[in-house]
């Protein structure tokens, strides 16, 4: 698969059967829905495309993320949401029969999941767990730990629902799962498999809820959705809506590139130029000319050229094109500056 943007002639609610959707910053940003993604959604339903919820928040169960979704203006059931915890629960199931005693350290979404992959849940050691889970909850304790680790120590198998170091609150940033993980993983030696982003088992068990054979994973940060959808082998969009902005783009590693970028999620109701290189060695994606000048990149435009790094705004194609001029330079091994003090706005046309 291509590493970098690629075409779509068709806009992508006709191309691909499912979006496994992100959420915040795709969908809503905290308790706010993010701009124009409500309407997108349901356009791209109205022409064929099922929408998949896909989170790495292990501790809400399925319905209650539904329930906020449908009260932002995005109807949803439980059904259309995958959770880390519910990706891990059916990636245990695969190695362990029914009615296995599981050893859960986390919150309600996880003791769910399991439960519904005909699990028993546990939470003490001398229960003889065959596994142990581990994902985020928020009243996840010493004891819930130490319980964890005797039972890794007497042979369970470790599997954690994802490896996230950080979890966002109002207050700034928490420690999350992956923080917890490394306490266990440091008194134990044992390192877990994880089932969430960004890894490729939560958008494979996401596309396969929905008998997707053309998913088109969807999200705003490079190293967990992007780099997910790499891993899945699915292509990627990103939405410039959230965390990951122009200057990250610019200097996204192979494994972290989309295939295809969108101001929003209005990106998969039109169609997607593909960038492309000119005998000048510039590269063009519609409207948008950009090339490579010693370490930095240069904007072409009809009232002349214009340093990247001068400029507080381009437009979409224009960044296209400069996302192939800058990836395709280091991976020739001459990497451009991108960095810049300057935010970089990203206007439609």
């Amino acid at each position: 698969m291509s590493s970098t943007l690629v075409g779509c002639a068709r806009p992508p609610a006709e191309e691909f059967d499912a979006a496994l959707l992100d959420l915040d910053g795709v969908v809503y940003r905290g308790p706010e829905p993010v701009e124009h993604a409500a309407e997108a959604i349901a356009a791209g339903r109205a022409a064929g495309m099922t929408a998949v919820f896909v989170t790495n928040n292990a501790a809400r169960p399925p319905g209650v993320v539904a329930d906020q979704l449908t009260s932002l203006g995005v109807p949803a059931e439980p059904s259309d949401v995958m959770t880390s915890s519910l990706a891990a629960a059916a990636m245990l199931r695969e190695q362990v029969p029914a009615g296995s005693r599981v050893l859960a350290v986390g919150g309600q979404g996880l003791h769910e999941a399991l439960a519904a992959h005909g699990l028993e849940v546990v939470t003490r050691a001398g229960d003889s767990p065959v596994a142990v889970v581990q994902g985020f909850g928020p009243d996840v304790c010493w004891r819930d730990l130490a319980e964890a680790a005797y039972a890794i120590a007497a042979g369970a198998r470790y599997l954690a629902t994802n490896l996230d170091a950080t979890l966002p609150t109002e207050r700034g940033m928490a420690p999350g799962n992956g923080s917890l993980v490394a306490a266990l993983v440091h008194a134990t030696g044992v390192r877990p498999a994880s089932a969430g982003k960004p890894g490729p088992e939560i958008f494979r068990q996401a596309a396969g809820t929905v008998s997707s054979r053309r998913p088109l994973v969807i999200g705003d940060r490079l190293d967990t959705d992007l780099a997910g959808a790499r891993a899945a082998g699915m292509v990627g969009l990103h939405v410039l809506t959230g965390v990951s902005g122009p200057h990250e783009l610019l200097a996204a590693a192979p494994a972290e590139r989309p295939h295809l970028l969108a101001t929003d999620l209005r990106g998969i109701l039109e169609p997607h130029p593909a960038p492309e290189r000119g005998d000048d060695h510039a590269w063009r994606c519609s409207t948008g000319e950009v090339r490579v000048d010693g370490r930095g990149l240069v904007v072409r435009r009809a009232d002349g050229e214009h340093r990247l790094d001068a400029l507080d705004e381009v437009t979409l194609d224009e960044l296209r094109a400069a996302c192939a001029a800058a990836w395709d330079s280091a991976d020739a091994g001459t990497p451009v500056d991108v960095a810049s003090s300057t935010p970089l706005r990203v206007r439609d046309a």
